[in-house]
């Protein structure tokens, strides 16, 4: 039953919940205003900087749920968030009251609270694997969506989106955000295309934030009182520092050396440190220059001891870790690249207080809760997929976020590095940039298509593809153009009122005839002045004859022409005018109409796009998904069709268990990281199926060119031979021996693998041989560091 704004409202003003007991401290005003939205019945959008108490107002949609007796679905963007928060819900509620919901795992997902990742919550409302879609969604009052602002990932931030369009308008959303600049599109958007939203947002961070800036071995205050540049850093630093004599570059000096820079901050009581920089090797550098710096006492060295005792002990892969000394100095790495056990060792020493610098990339920033006294950012500008770029705001604002800790620290310090190709104003401006905004990253795909062909009308597709976030962005900002074509199209109603004081007037067709008696009289005068000349030379010639029907015609259609209403009309010059400006107005409305056409419909004409393309491929059936597309809307990956048609194939006849592995981790894999590293070689079966593979690839990726359609096909097989080798028994350190990727990288391609085996067991009408191999090898993958724990 869906209820009105009204019901709603009624509903929860009925329920009162103590403040003072469910929080124990006194709540910020911003709190106090989310709180009584929701209380409303209203959604919420909640902008607000890291630290700064988001987790309240979810805790308090949770409590209102669970008064009601209702349910509330919490999601994350990642599992290590979805992990943290199962932790922390259950500590509050117990254990039967709080569910978990991956890909993977599920724990009492009848709960009255479930966490989930977001792409969970997102499979849910298409149905798919998860089950029918009325009976997910069974009693759910609310969902939180954690880190709203991954709407910006360029990869993942459709699922946001669709989350968004889809839920059922009788839900409350909580979306909680970081800082944003345009936090009231957003907000206007969601009341748009789900129901009354509220935007709460809120510039206080209860730890303030100081800004520093480190070079010449020194610390100074980056910001002046007026938020501008520190003038002494101007005099220091200032201007491009590369184009410099060699006194500043003395005074300045190279990139500061992590030692000085911890030393520097242990001094000032500014441990603990998250050390940001911008790559894996960047950070196993930094820590070996920081050892033997003896930034803990001995009790704290003892704790660490017993600690990481407890922690590694069980653990076979870590007893030997490369890394264990450092972790004795209360110094670590934290990036993707290393094993998820080792981070999550590190991860908890922190948590405790027992590390006093982690050397990490930027992944940390986004990821689980480790705030710190300081961060510091070790350069303001990184190289991306376009090359090296400065830092955008938001960048830095999530890296500064994890300074202060909450009823820890009074302050949170921010230290930038000085660096020889980076001007410090560069620095002071990032610190005092408001952030960036959000941007959509919806895209249709063929699961996109799959799904809501299953359950949707093709109009209905359409109206639902037209209520993105980024089709709402368009049109805000088509609103010129809109406006401007019904200017004009009043304009053109208007012109087209006759101007002939009488009779009705057709003066184009009056040009016309004017022209043709203009034309036939230039032809008669050249025939007189032919026949003239050959009249003095005395030559015969012939013509007379038509010369008189010349003379004749252009008698007739001057008779017409003056005969025409138009023919000594008074107005004839404004009227002529007026045609033109009517046949200029024509033209310009025609090409208005088409470039807002182009705009508005961009994402339609990719589905349509996509939907051909599955139609000729036997997925869809005039607009209902097949068999095939029916297992193929189970399936999510970069290119649905593509692991489809791989799925259907016969490369997995007379392949083994580990030799399926292989095939499947190329299907996941991706090239960039990975193809740098010399691989580890597969059965010669492997190999045949790897090139019958790379053929399905490649003519998948002919027919997206032919519709002008671009969906990447993930193949790489750099990764098979690993995978083989694990899926036939070998131990993690036999993997260490014989490859020289990070071991990360390892584990999270072999965990996809997993995934995309668990994906083509639990999809309808997979075929029975690809099942029964699938539900072999994931047993053999499913072990040791690859098996994920909750």
């Amino acid at each position: 039953m869906r209820l009105s704004s009204g019901s709603r409202q009624q509903i929860h003003k009925t329920l009162e919940i103590d403040l003072n007991q469910l929080f124990p401290f006194k709540l910020d005003d911003f709190q106090l205003e989310a709180i009584a939205s929701l209380k409303e019945g209203n959604s919420v959008v909640v902008c607000a900087p890291t630290g700064s108490g988001k987790t309240v107002i979810a805790e308090y949609a949770v409590e209102l749920a669970l008064a009601r007796g209702k349910r509330c679905f919490y999601t994350t963007p990642l599992k290590a968030l979805s992990n943290q928060k199962l932790y922390d819900l259950r500590k509050k509620y117990g254990e039967q009251q709080v569910g978990l919901l991956t890909g993977d795992i599920s724990i009492n997902r009848d709960a009255p609270v479930v966490v989930m990742t977001t792409e969970v919550f997102r499979n849910m409302l298409y149905g798919t694997s998860f089950g029918d879609v009325n009976k997910n969604l069974a009693n759910v009052a609310s969902v939180i969506l954690d880190e709203c602002h991954y709407m910006n990932d360029a990869e993942r931030g459709t699922v946001w989106e669709e989350s968004i369009i889809y839920a059922p308008t009788e839900i409350q959303l909580v979306a909680l955000s970081a800082t944003v600049a345009n936090a009231e599109d957003l907000t206007a958007w969601i009341s748009e295309t789900h129901g009354p939203t509220d935007l709460i947002s809120s510039t206080f961070r209860p730890v303030p934030l100081r800004f520093y800036y480190f070079g010449g071995n020194r610390l100074f205050p980056l910001l002046a009182q007026g938020r501008g540049l520190n003038s002494q850093l101007k005099t220091l630093f200032g201007g491009k520092r590369y184009s410099g004599g060699a006194r500043r570059r003395r005074q300045a000096g190279d990139v500061p050396d992590p030692q000085m820079v911890l030393l520097e901050l242990a001094k000032k009581n500014m441990l603990p440190a998250i050390y940001f920089l911008f790559s894996r090797r960047g950070c196993e550098e930094s820590m070996r220059k920081a050892q033997g710096l003896n930034l803990i006492n001995q009790l704290e060295r003892q704790q660490l001891e017993k600690s990481i005792a407890e922690l590694v002990g069980d653990n076979p892969n870590l007893k030997n870790h490369p890394h264990l000394p450092y972790l004795l100095e209360g110094l670590s790495v934290h990036h993707a690249g290393m094993l998820p056990s080792w981070k999550g060792v590190v991860e908890k020493l922190f948590q405790k207080g027992l590390l006093k610098a982690v050397f990490a990339t930027e992944t940390l920033a986004a990821g689980i809760n480790m705030p710190a006294r300081t961060t510091i950012i070790s350069s303001i500008s990184k190289r991306a997929d376009e090359g090296h770029r400065s830092l955008t705001a938001s960048e830095f604002l999530q890296m500064s976020g994890r300074a202060g800790r909450r009823g820890m620290d009074e302050v949170g310090h921010v230290v930038v590095l000085s660096h020889p190709f980076e001007a410090v104003e560069d620095a002071a401006k990032l610190a005092t940039a408001p952030a960036d905004p959000l941007s959509s990253r919806f895209t249709p795909s063929y699961g996109m298509v799959l799904n809501l062909l299953q359950r949707h009308s093709a109009e209905q597709a359409r109206d639902l593809l037209e209520r993105s976030f980024g089709q709402y962005m368009v049109n805000k900002e088509l609103d010129p153009w809109f406006l401007q074509k019904m200017i004009w199209e009043q304009e053109l109603t208007k012109l087209s009122q006759p101007l002939c004081p009488a009779e009705q007037g057709d003066l184009p067709s009056y040009r016309r005839r004017m022209e043709t008696c203009h034309a036939r009289q230039k032809q008669l005068r050249q025939t007189e002045r032919g026949l003239s000349v050959h009249r003095q030379r005395q030559e015969p010639a012939a013509g007379e004859d038509v010369l008189v029907s010349l003379r004749q015609d252009m008698k007739q259609a001057l008779s017409e022409a003056y005969a025409m209403p138009c023919h000594g009309c008074p107005v004839q010059k404004p009227c002529s005018k007026q045609g033109e400006r009517l046949k200029h107005l024509q033209a310009r409305i025609k090409e208005l109409s088409r470039r807002i056409d182009r705009e508005t419909n961009k994402h339609w004409r990719t589905f349509e796009s996509l939907a051909n393309i599955l139609r000729l491929q036997g997925y869809v059936n005039a607009d209902t998904p097949t068999h095939l597309g029916q297992m193929a809307a189970a399936i999510r990956g970069t290119n649905e069709l593509f692991l489809s048609e791989v799925a259907i194939s016969n490369i997995w006849k007379g392949l083994r268990p580990p030799e399926c592995a292989a095939i499947l981790t190329a299907l996941v894999s991706e090239e960039t990281r990975l193809e740098n590293a010399p691989p580890v070689p597969a059965s010669p079966t492997v190999e045949v199926a790897l090139l019958r593979t790379q053929k399905i690839a490649r003519r998948i990726i002919q027919l997206q060119r032919e519709f002008n359609i671009e969906v990447p096909v993930e193949f790489s097989a750099c990764l098979s031979g690993l995978s083989q080798m694990w899926a036939e028994g070998a131990n993690w350190n036999d993997i260490r021996r014989v490859s020289l990727l990070d071991e990360g990288d390892v584990v999270r391609t072999l965990r996809r693998t997993v995934d995309l085996c668990r994906q083509f067991t639990r999809a309808p009408n997979s075929p029975r041989q690809l099942v029964d191999l699938c539900l072999d090898t994931e047993v053999l993958l499913a072990r040791d560091e690859v098996r994920e724990d909750f």
